[in-house]
């Protein structure tokens, strides 16, 4: 049976979960994904909307959940209202992205910067290298 794999965009470096689980086809693993962003969500639905759950089979992602398509604080909306309120939790979670890409590089900069004058610098963070290795 196919193992899925998710990931967690959130409001700070995200969850990846590593170890998965084994799912019969993408279609239960849509539902399995959905009812989980539907958890993580409950009670926090303001707060979560611009949130993401990546989904991957063998490394490669399949697909994508966003959090406001399964946000049922939503249903109530005209559906042009709902489909702005989607389109702005999707610009959040691109900005967001980018602020974080952003921090990245400015951390590494800075590490690479102060590893070239013999300076003590930031070698990890979290646990994930500051410096990204070269291809």
């Amino acid at each position: 049976m196919p193992r899925y794999t998710f990931k967690l965009h959130d409001d700070d470096i995200g969850v990846e979960d590593d170890f998965g689980v084994s799912l019969p086809n993408a279609e239960i693993a849509h539902r399995y994904a959905r009812d989980v962003v539907g958890e993580l969500m409950s009670h926090r639905e303001r707060n979560t909307r611009h949130w993401l759950l990546d989904v991957y089979l063998d490394n490669e992602k399949v697909f994508e959940v966003p959090f406001a398509n399964v946000d049922q604080t939503l249903d109530h909306l005209r559906p042009d209202y709902r489909a702005a309120v989607e389109q702005c939790a999707k610009r959040i979670r691109s900005l967001k992205d980018v602020y974080y890409a952003a921090t990245l590089t400015r951390r590494e900069s800075q590490s690479l910067v102060a590893r070239s004058r013999g300076k003590p610098y930031l070698a990890a963070d979290r646990g994930r290298k500051v410096i990204r290795d070269r291809s």
